[in-house]
């Protein structure tokens, strides 16, 4: 039985979740539960609960303090994983901190660069007022929390617990609320004032805790989640081949399917092709292995999928392509896209070949059709014969239509296709950035993820998160160079950028000069991207914003079809 404990009119009551109905709604009943990890079983040898355990796993704490987060909950995106490696995180204290210290309302306020600054620099452990080293010295003076709130509210201005934490809940959840906060503001600048405080400290003081209704963490909050990151970070240390598998098969996270891959590739874990004779619905990771599942092929269903693996568990693996029409009766879509995908190259014939003899079991011998008299069947069998070729799809192709397929490319990464550049002695390696700090390289990257904001001046700029063979880095463009080649980053890439190396911030690169590798012509398309895919760009506010005004209508329409040649 799984029990929750839920407050009702204030009392505990223990709820089975198994038969819950949620509130408001007799008939909505919670239809699927996951059980837990198991401990210390027969086939799970480790405790996932045991903290002390996992606090301490030499493997976990190293993959948090490099930041090598990529699919880990909570700490995956390119500013988590930047703040991990400037904070040095090697505690749980220290996650639950940088967990809160992320959040807008901090960040925003400065506070979450001072917390840093404070964190690497005792020197720079300095206090608004004495009281703060006594309830703040945890976060170095800072306020990160919302308890931090209450307690400068309480302690140091001089307001009752109630209005402590009704300034908390004004600026926090459903209750945020504009004039509870001015009428707020008035108590607590009073309060001060009669508690002898400077005006210069108090505005300060007002300031920070201000910040907080741009939403931040209760210390609890925090706590769960870094709770929560360790646990999939052990798991990821440990399990990758699992563990990647798992993030994509979960259809969620930060970044798409692609990026979770090639970042598996990179932690040295082989991807086998879809296979109707291996394959189930999801991936499958075991050892330094995943299988991709059917999950991966576009348009196939999760029932037509299902039919293929129960079928094969019932009779035994697919001998040939006839064996798996007569088995399953396919329609001609889904056996056309499992054949071009590889899933059907365990029966030695090349892709071509197969291609072929579908179209003659389909439409020359009908071997699906049970009223065909048979009348040609010697002809359709010296067909079948005189069909078979030993010219398969070159590796270009092959990757083509993985991408088209799949949605992303597994054979080769996309970089490869421009060996002339990445082969470049000139060009640097996301994994040798730490050796050319402070300098400035050349590098190319291939498109994970994007992010645009606007400055404290109201400017836009970008940061963009690129990959290579050997790791990731950060575009890091700033608004006058923003402003030069905005247009160019609606692309996929691959871009070849240039700039000065920031390792302290991360691996950041700050972009003087961006291109595309578009003189290039590669074969495969990119012309199934747009703007609200997968692969569409965390948005801080509209492209319109940045473009109307130095571009036509018909250029933005076309850097948005990824026509760039002729945007540009």
């Amino acid at each position: 039985m799984y029990t929750i404990i839920y407050a009702v009119f204030m009392q505990n009551q223990t709820i089975d979740l198994n038969t819950y109905s949620l509130p408001g709604s007799a008939n909505t009943r919670l239809t699927s539960l996951f059980p837990h990890i198991p401990r210390n079983s027969a086939e799970v040898g480790f405790d996932i609960y045991d903290y002390n355990f996992l606090f301490n796993d030499e493997k976990t704490l190293r993959l948090i303090r490099s930041g090598n987060t990529i699919g880990c909950f909570y700490i995956e995106s390119p500013g988590m994983r930047q703040l991990l490696k400037r904070l040095d995180v090697h505690t749980f204290e220290m996650l639950t901190a940088a967990s809160s210290i992320i959040r807008p309302g901090v960040a925003e306020s400065g506070m979450m660069k001072e917390f840093i600054l404070r964190h690497k620099d005792p020197s720079r452990r300095k206090y608004l007022h004495p009281l703060m080293e006594k309830y703040l010295a945890e976060t170095y003076g800072v306020m990160i929390y919302q308890e931090d709130v209450i307690k400068v509210a309480h302690y140091i201005a001089g307001l009752s617990l109630d209005d402590a934490d009704l300034m908390r809940r004004a600026m926090s959840g459903k209750m945020r609320s504009r004039s509870a906060m001015l009428n707020l503001a008035n108590k607590f600048l009073s309060s001060c004032k009669n508690r002898g405080i400077n005006r210069q400290t108090t505005g300060e003081l007002w300031r920070q805790i201000a910040s907080f209704a741009g939403y931040s963490f209760c210390k609890a909050h925090s706590a769960s989640f870094a709770l929560l990151s360790y646990q999939v970070a052990y798991l990821k240390a440990h399990y990758p081949a699992e563990f990647i598998s798992s993030v994509i098969n979960n259809q969620g996270g930060y970044y798409s399917t692609a990026v979770y891959v090639w970042e598996g590739v990179r932690m040295g874990l082989k991807f086998h092709l879809p296979s109707i004779n291996k394959s189930h619905y999801n991936y499958a990771g075991k050892g330094s292995t995943i299988q991709i599942g059917f999950l991966a092929i576009k348009n196939m269903s999760k029932e037509f999928a299902d039919n293929i693996v129960e079928e094969r568990k019932a009779n035994g693996l697919y001998k040939s392509l006839a064996d798996f029409l007569v088995r399953l009766k396919p329609g001609p879509e889904e056996t056309t896209s499992l054949i071009k995908c590889g899933a059907m190259d365990c029966f030695g014939l090349t892709r071509p070949s197969l291609l072929r003899l579908l179209h003659v079991y389909l439409y020359s011998r009908k071997i699906l059709d049970e009223f065909d008299s048979g009348l040609f069947v010697n002809e359709s069998f010296k067909l079948e014969k005189e069909v078979i070729t030993e010219k398969d799809y070159t590796i270009q192709e092959k990757c083509s239509i993985e991408y088209e397929i799949l949605g992303y490319m597994i054979s080769k990464h996309p970089l490869e296709f421009f060996s002339g550049y990445i082969d470049d002695k000139n060009i640097i390696n996301a994994g040798d950035m730490h050796k050319y700090d402070r300098k400035r390289v050349k590098m190319i990257g291939w498109y994970m993820a994007s992010k645009r904001i606007r400055t404290k001046k109201g400017e836009a700029m970008k940061f963009l998160s690129l990959e290579d063979m050997t790791g990731t880095f950060e575009a890091v463009i700033f608004p006058r160079v923003y402003s030069l080649v905005a247009e160019k980053t609606l692309s996929m890439g691959p871009y070849f950028v240039e700039g000065k190396v920031d390792v302290e911030g991360g691996n950041n690169l700050v972009v003087d000069k961006l291109e595309l590798l578009a003189d290039i012509k590669l074969t495969i398309s990119q012309n199934n991207f747009s703007p609200g895919s997968e692969y569409a760009e965390k948005d801080e506010f509209r492209e319109e914003d940045v473009f109307l005004s130095d571009l036509n209508a018909e250029k933005l329409v076309n850097a948005y079809s990824m026509n760039l040649k002729k945007a540009v």
